[in-house]
């Protein structure tokens, strides 16, 4: 029996559709190209990806740097202020980040702004120091031979070196900085990278190396030494790059018997507050940027990246000032603190001296001086994060808002009187 065709059921002809001829060819090419495009994008996607992830890699892996080492020991659960001190022979207060650690000699505490704790260490070094950067706590021996690097909550690594530690160092961009003593040279400085890899070593035979500095870039560091020559101080400055062994990209030496305190550096300059001198280098070429001198007895100092301060005892009249210079080592103002001043700190909100239980607070140009009282006890040390103090006490570390209203505006002179008698001084001084 023959199955009728659809139109001849239906009697219907555009029921009845022809089969069409397709081309293969066309249609394979049609298919290739789409999916060559299709790994086009994937492969561009990934590449967009890969460079994303390269550039902020700091920031994505952070959280899992020494995610195994973290350290999970803590002497309370408790937070707030004032935290009650352990007893110990000495204690140093620094700050990473927004964080901060304390230092004793048996504990490293690392506590967040709220004053909880996140990990009390018991360390077992005999003569601990610490030296902190934006990330990191460099902890390190003095006199012996072992230093480790710590997160806010972990052990990222830890190092033991041939000869004894004298100084210890650490950058933002996480190179750190190890000098020894040595029987064959006056000191070695190693530098190793945030993940405790060596990168450079340099040995100085007849100069004894005062700080060290990372200039920020991951490459280059600032070193200053004291050396002694026909019997005159001579105090060195120089510029390496980790990634050479060669002789230095620049040298300074100051003739002017001074002692370096303290050094800052950044890509713009080298900074060094001297027991009568601050110096200011520039860091691409080497030269001297600035040069202020000064007769009296260094108390304290700051060096920041727009700001430097120098708080000294003035020979002449025994009164204790505050001088406040430039990155270029020119003075801007000065302006004179109590005697028991005793740490001093510069930044965009402005300028502060703690005095015992009080903290007077300046505007730029030491103008504008206004007080804030502390929590109940007497201060030898703070650190700034944010809007408040962080104050080292002799039993308490307290904390006090900024932006308090506990002036004392009897001892607060006009802004007006104040800039005048500031312009007066510093002509005299210089």
């Amino acid at each position: 029996m023959k199955v009728p065709d659809l139109a001849e059921a239906t009697g219907s002809e555009k029921t009845a559709q022809k089969p069409k001829n397709i081309d293969l060819r066309k249609y394979r090419k049609k298919k290739k190209h789409g999916t060559a495009l299709l790994k086009l994008i994937v492969f561009v996607l990934a590449v967009i990806a890969v460079i994303f992830v390269w550039l902020n890699a700091s920031t994505i892996f952070e959280p899992l740097r020494g995610i195994a080492s973290k350290v999970e020991t803590k002497t309370t659960d408790d937070a707030g202020f004032p935290i009650e001190l352990p007893g110990s022979s000495e204690y140093s207060i620094m700050r990473f980040g927004d964080y901060f650690s304390l230092l004793t000699d048996t504990y490293l505490y690392a506590y967040d702004t709220s004053g909880a704790q996140n990990y009390a260490l018991k360390h077992g070094y005999s003569h601990p120091e610490q030296a902190t950067s934006e990330k990191r706590i460099l902890l390190y021996d003095k006199l012996a031979y072992n230093f480790a690097l710590y997160s806010k909550t972990s052990l990222i690594y830890q190092k033991a070196v041939d000869d004894k530690i004298v100084y210890a160092s650490i950058g933002d961009d996480g190179l750190a900085a190890v000098v020894t003593q040595s029987k064959r040279y006056a000191n070695i400085l190693y530098i190793y990278d945030d993940g405790g890899n060596w990168l450079y070593t340099k040995k100085f035979a007849d100069e004894n190396v005062m700080q060290v500095c990372s200039t920020g870039d991951g490459e280059h560091i600032a070193v200053s030494t004291v050396s002694a020559s026909k019997g005159d101080i001579l105090t060195s400055f120089y510029l390496f790059s980790v990634r050479s062994a060669d002789a230095p990209l620049w040298k300074y030496t100051l003739r002017t018997e001074s002692l370096p305190c303290g050094m800052y550096a950044d890509k713009n300059n080298v900074i060094a507050a001297c027991d009568n001198c601050v110096l200011s280098i520039d860091t691409a070429t080497g030269e001297q940027a600035g040069l202020y001198g000064y007769t009296g007895t260094l108390k304290n100092f700051f060096i920041g990246n727009d700001h430097i301060l120098v708080h000294y005892t003035d020979i002449s009249t025994n009164k204790s000032i505050l001088l406040e210079l430039d990155t270029n080592a020119s003075a801007i103002s000065l302006s004179y603190v109590s005697a028991n001043a005793s740490c001093v700190y510069c930044d965009a909100s402005g300028i502060y001296v703690l005095e015992g239980s009080r903290v007077k607070i300046y505007e730029e140009g030491l103008i504008g001086e206004r007080y804030i009282q502390t929590p109940d006890d007497d201060y030898s040390d703070f650190i700034k994060i944010s809007g408040n103090l962080y104050m080292l006490g002799y039993e308490t570390l307290g904390k006090t808002n900024v932006y308090g209203t506990d002036s004392d505006p009897e001892e607060t002179p006009k802004v007006t009187e104040k800039t005048e008698r500031t312009e007066s001084e510093l002509i005299i001084t210089e």
